[in-house]
């Protein structure tokens, strides 16, 4: 007799449960996708065509753990194209429960780039703020603007471009 009210309790919870996450919608968080939709939506940067070794033939998802594990791939090697891990990594990081990336940091402050004297206002080019990142392809690579556009505020290329560039593994600008 015991035993059946035991289990008549059991079984009770459980369906009782079950009622409970049916009825006030919880499920299984949404995953981060690309182009998906939602807060876990990952914000991939656009205008960027340059794709790094790393990026071809693997899956970024599965195999990056392995390539920093081995040392072949640091935090730095992302942020010339995921400057703002809340965007992009820490919410996959978030969906798996592993440690955030970067938190409290800037991708400024971990490049360790050498920004222009305070005060002056970036050109139209980088407005909205950061612009540049995704738009300097068309601008140099594509021959629309002069890399003498950049050495104007970024007279040392090693302080500020090649930061970057080495990170991505791009070849060293030199001007």
């Amino acid at each position: 007799m015991v035993e059946r009210i035991l289990r008549f309790k059991i079984i009770s919870t459980v369906l009782l449960v079950l009622v409970a996450m049916a009825v006030t919608g919880c499920g299984r968080p949404e995953k981060p996708a690309i182009n998906g939709k939602g807060e876990s939506a990952l914000q991939a940067p656009e205008g960027i065509h340059l794709f790094p070794w790393y990026h071809v033939k693997i899956a970024i998802a599965t195999d990056h753990m392995t390539l920093i594990n081995k040392g072949k791939l640091k935090v730095e090697n992302c942020l010339p194209c995921h400057h703002y891990p809340d965007k992009f990594c820490n919410k996959c990081h978030e969906y798996v429960g592993a440690a955030k990336i970067l938190e409290g940091k800037s991708y400024k402050d971990v490049l360790g780039l050498e920004m222009p004297a305070p005060g002056i206002p970036p050109p139209p080019s980088h407005s909205p703020i950061d612009t540049w990142k995704t738009t300097h392809d068309e601008s140099i690579i594509n021959g629309k603007e002069p890399i003498a556009t950049c050495s104007g505020c970024h007279p040392v290329a090693d302080q500020f471009c090649n930061k970057c560039h080495e990170n991505a593994g791009i070849r060293k600008i030199t001007y």
